[in-house]
């Protein structure tokens, strides 16, 4: 019950915050892609800026914040492992590209 109460005090404002912070989020990307850096370095800049959005994005938008612990779980379990399993996939990928 008090979680429900906390959820339904913040209002809208904490969207407009939230959308604020996407925001800022995204002109860093674009900011990451216009300064001279190694490849490497731009790409891990982006994939982290890239996940911080997807964090806000469940976090408040999905309601995750609000939720049960066990809730959270379901929802960021699967996605870790994902994240793993796509990262693994690209190194070996990148690795057989450049032994070719």
């Amino acid at each position: 019950m008090s979680e429900q109460r906390h959820h339904t005090e913040h209002g809208y404002g904490i969207y407009a915050v939230t959308w604020f912070w996407l925001l800022v989020i995204t002109l860093a990307e674009i900011w990451v892609t216009m300064v001279h850096v190694s490849r490497g370095l731009m790409i891990f800049s982006l994939v982290v800026l890239a996940l911080a959005k997807a964090a806000l994005i469940m976090a408040y938008f999905m309601h995750l914040r609000w939720e049960r612990p066990a809730v959270t779980t379901l929802f960021s379990v699967p996605i870790a492992i994902l994240l793993v399993a796509l990262l693994v996939a690209l190194a070996l990928d990148a690795r057989l590209f450049h032994a070719s």
